[in-house]
């Protein structure tokens, strides 16, 4: 998967901009607030996803302008194709155009466009609470299944459902009996979703393991562990069957009284956890800052990885400021898992990414771009010790 041309208008606070980056390294530096997070972030809009930083659509526009404009040429193994953006800030919309056909709605461009992206409101992921962790495993997992997805919204609608009836409890007759039916419908979806989940965390433990162990000189270990409301203590359920979908039930029956008090549902896939460990210990609770980003890293490098082998294609690496507060032995370390991938690397000091034989250099200043002198590529004799494509 390779970026050819990004092309934005009004958005955040650049007016007007066109980037045509290198299909190897690209560095955008420059001092904060000047734009170069937003050049990440409307990149990885074209994977179907929200924004990695939150916020609301009319935050998109730039001040004083209704709509934003984005638009990509990117070419996987088979052709070169095009996407298009437009959001109307004061409206709350997004439409989306895939070759010049609109798409139903802007996650449709999911499984069209490949990326990972690594952002320092990622780190949240490991220090606050367990709705993060879910939400990252789910837009990762959503582009490796993309029937994930549609399953997750199917999901969110039977809990909907099922929660409305639990809040006017007063209002219906023999609630008991008339939930099961949303019961086994939310069960079904619900069971689903755990499948996928386990699945992918015991692919990713395998993988992130060996990295972090890589980050850390291998002086730590990176474990993970998926707490489920509903199969906590059981077997990890590895099959879509009859007995696990009876399994599921028999626990929202169970915790039907507490629902019903409460007025809401507090067992399934949106109220489970991934607990990240390092050494056997909470990395929320006990990990150093260094230890709690050198995991989300190692995290996110895995995820690149799984999603390559899924699709048969080196996504698109957006890393914003991963340099920060890490040692060389590190940044050389992340750099060498980066071969073969285009890569996008923000940062303020130019000086941390010096290494780099081989790519483009953009300034980046009140929303402006320039390019600058490509760095070269070494020499045999001299060795390479990062990123030559």
């Amino acid at each position: 998967m390779k970026l050819n041309r990004l092309e934005l208008s009004h958005y955040r606070n650049i007016e007007s901009l066109e980037l045509c980056p290198c299909d190897g390294i690209n560095i955008l530096y420059g001092d904060n607030a000047q734009g170069k997070t937003n050049l990440v972030e409307a990149v990885w809009l074209f994977t179907g996803n929200p924004s990695f930083r939150g916020g609301k659509l009319r935050e998109l526009a730039r001040f004083g302008q209704d709509e934003a404009r984005l638009k990509i040429r990117f070419e996987d193994r088979e052709r070169e194709q095009e996407a298009e953006l437009w959001i109307d800030g004061a409206a709350g919309r997004k439409k989306a155009l895939l070759n010049r056909v609109e798409c139903r709605t802007a996650g449709d461009l999911n499984g069209a466009f490949y990326a990972v992206v690594f952002s320092p409101a990622h780190l949240s992921f490991v220090k606050e609470g367990p709705k993060n962790r879910r939400r990252f495993l789910d837009i990762a997992i959503s582009q490796i299944k993309l029937p994930y997805r549609n399953y997750l919204l199917q999901y969110e609608k039977l809990l909907d459902q099922r929660n409305a009836l639990l809040k006017n409890a007063s209002k219906y007759r023999n609630l008991e009996q008339n939930i099961e039916v949303w019961d086994l419908q939310l069960a079904k979806a619900g069971t689903i979703l755990s499948i996928f989940r386990y699945d992918y965390i015991k692919k990713l433990q395998t993988l992130s393991a060996r990295i972090y162990e890589g980050l850390s000189g291998r002086k730590e270990s990176l474990g993970l562990r998926y707490l489920s409301t509903v199969f906590e203590g059981t077997e990890e359920p590895t099959a879509y069957d009859t007995a696990t979908v009876e399994q599921y039930c028999r626990k929202l029956k169970e915790s039907f009284q507490s629902d019903l008090y409460q007025g809401f549902t507090g067992i399934g896939p949106h109220r489970d956890d991934l607990e990240v460990e390092i050494d056997g210990r909470s990395a929320r609770v006990y990990g150093s800052q260094g230890q709690q980003r050198s995991s989300v890293i190692a995290l996110k490098l895995a995820e690149a990885h799984l999603l390559k082998k899924a699709v048969g294609e080196d996504p698109v690496m957006l890393l914003d400021d991963v340099m920060s507060e890490l040692d060389v032995s590190r940044q050389d370390y992340i750099l060498n898992h980066l071969k073969g991938m285009q890569v996008f690397l923000t940062c303020c000091d130019i000086s941390n990414t010096m290494k780099l034989r081989q790519g483009k250099v953009f300034h980046v200043e009140g929303g402006r771009l320039r390019e600058e002198t490509a760095v070269d590529s070494p020499s045999e004799e001299e060795g390479c010790p990062c990123i030559c494509t």
